[in-house]
């Protein structure tokens, strides 16, 4: 059977236009924050989101409201834990994980890559994906927090300010060593 009835389809039609500028307008709300690149966190209001958005679409037994106020909920929490993140440390840490150092001047960090479950050959695909040929050009391989890579030339890697915040393992050949002023 292709469908029961027309008002069951147009419902669909109504509810999903409804419920779309709805989400639309709640997440302009919350801000940008919600829209940029995810973490564990904000993979977990996404997927509930879609879920979310499927049931009042295609559920008779979830209401307009009902999904809107859902919606609403969710935008709420993601808000309230990113807020909560940027005061309180312990909070930050218990959800947010940290950018990870895989490979320095040459060299893989094995303990890193193993605890994050990252092959060598992942590490060499980012690399070239970044337009380099030699290991010897790269100053840092880094898994950022969203699971995205970066990759650090070694000619631009005079100071290495922008790796404050990056977890170094004990094996990282620059991890004790004085930074450049």
């Amino acid at each position: 059977m292709w469908f029961d009835t027309w008002s069951d389809l147009w419902r669909v039609l109504i509810i999903t236009v409804a419920i779309y500028t709805t989400l639309i307008l709640i997440l302009r709300g919350v801000g940008k924050r919600s829209l940029a690149k995810l973490n564990i966190f904000d993979l977990v209001v996404t997927v509930a989101l879609g879920s979310t958005l499927a049931s009042i679409m295609l559920s008779k037994d979830v209401s307009y409201a009902e999904g809107a106020l859902a919606f609403a909920v969710l935008c709420g929490l993601q808000w309230f834990v990113a807020w909560l993140s940027l005061r309180a440390r312990w909070f930050k840490r218990l959800i947010r994980s940290e950018p990870r150092l895989l490979f320095s001047d040459g060299k893989f960090l094995d303990k890193a890559m193993r605890d994050e479950r990252i092959l060598r050959q992942e590490v060499h695909a980012e690399i070239r994906n970044h337009g380099f040929g030699d290991d010897e050009d790269i100053a840092a391989v880094i898994l950022e927090t969203d699971g995205t890579f970066s990759v650090i030339a070694r000619d631009k890697a005079k100071t290495r300010s922008a790796m404050k915040d990056v977890r170094r393992a004990p094996e990282d050949p620059v991890a004790n060593a004085k930074p450049a002023r």
